[in-house]
């Protein structure tokens, strides 16, 4: 007799509640690798691939697949971009909040008191209201390289070139980078970490503070101290420029992660997760930037030119017609040049 293996609604509530603890035991795991100098470099080199994800899933899935650059639903590769999934493929998790709205029972307040305000027999006034329930999970994902298919539906990232780059940045900032404008076209390369480092630079300029949050789950400012404003500056320099393939020597930013102070580990996840915003903002402006760019260039036809032995071809007849009947006619008119 065949057995009915399907999960009933409490032992299914129970696997989820499992994945999902899972999923954040990796991040806390992976959060703990991060103080590691040289796998802190290669979480920097990867997540601006990452693109449309929060800091807590960056690492998430860096801990579990670090080269991965696309991610889609398995229903998603199948349905959208007709890629099969490798069968023998294991899933990235990602965690979602699959909120739902609900409608309760909330008390009255009062507002120039504060109180609760009660009936005649003191019990409390209620009105129906909706909430949002917030309901994390932890939901199935695979990566482009766990494909098998014509994958030339898949939207792939434009990398623009170092110059368009320069140029990109320039847009995004208000204004030309007078710093690197005498520099040798040449060296292309360092044009362009000029530019990013001059970008973050002013970005990072009123940011004064860090975000953590407390063992209570309250989020306070703490100000930023030197180390870690410098810290934040090297490490978005350093993904941006591994991102978008300008070379940039990592040992600075090795130094400068080998001496941050990490006792203090909301802290250090605050820290982590500004670097992580922004280099994920900085990433979508530029991006941004160099779509406009593009669509600039397409907009704008190449002016036909034609040279002056041409023009006097093409005026021929006009020049030796107007010779005779106005000869008194401008000798810029008569070339026809005019």
């Amino acid at each position: 007799m065949a057995t009915d293996r399907r999960m009933s609604p409490e032992e299914l509530t129970a696997y989820r509640k499992k994945l999902l603890d899972q999923a954040y035991s990796k991040v806390a795991t992976g959060l703990k690798n991060l103080e590691t100098p040289l796998l802190y470099k290669l979480y920097l080199e990867h997540i601006g691939k990452l693109q449309g994800q929060g800091f807590n899933n960056s690492v998430l899935i860096h801990e579990q697949m670090s080269d991965a650059t696309h991610l889609e639903t398995y229903e998603n590769f199948q349905e959208k971009y007709g890629l099969q999934v490798n069968s023998k493929s294991t899933s990235i998790r990602v965690i979602q909040n699959d909120a739902y709205d609900m409608e309760v029972d909330k008390e009255v307040i009062e507002p120039t008191t504060g109180k609760i305000l009660r009936d005649e027999e003191g019990n409390a006034i209620t009105k129906k209201v909706w909430i949002t329930i917030p309901n994390f999970k932890a939901a199935a994902f695979f990566d482009i390289s766990q494909t098998t298919g014509d994958k030339d539906k898949v939207p792939s990232p434009v990398i623009p070139s170092k110059e368009e780059l320069v140029q990109s940045i320039e847009g995004l900032m208000g204004n030309p980078l007078s710093m690197i404008s005498d520099m040798s076209a040449k060296d292309q390369n360092t044009l362009a970490m000029s530019a990013i480092q001059a970008l973050v630079s002013q970005q990072l300029t009123y940011k004064k503070d860090v975000f953590v949050r407390n063992e209570l789950g309250i989020t306070e400012r703490v100000p930023k101290t030197e180390a870690m404003r410098v810290f934040e500056q090297e490490s978005a320099i350093y993904a941006l420029c591994s991102h978008y393939g300008v070379t940039m020597d990592a040992g600075h930013m090795l130094a400068l992660s080998k001496e941050l102070d990490k006792s203090d580990t909301n802290q250090f996840k605050g820290i982590l997760d500004a670097v992580h915003h922004t280099t994920m903002s900085t990433v979508k402006g530029i991006d941004g930037q160099y779509k406009e760019l593009l669509n600039e260039k397409s907009l704008m036809k190449p002016q036909e030119k034609t040279s002056i032995m041409d023009k006097l071809t093409q005026n021929k007849a006009s020049i030796l017609q107007n010779d005779q009947n106005n000869p008194t006619q401008t000798k810029s008119k008569e070339m026809g040049l005019s």
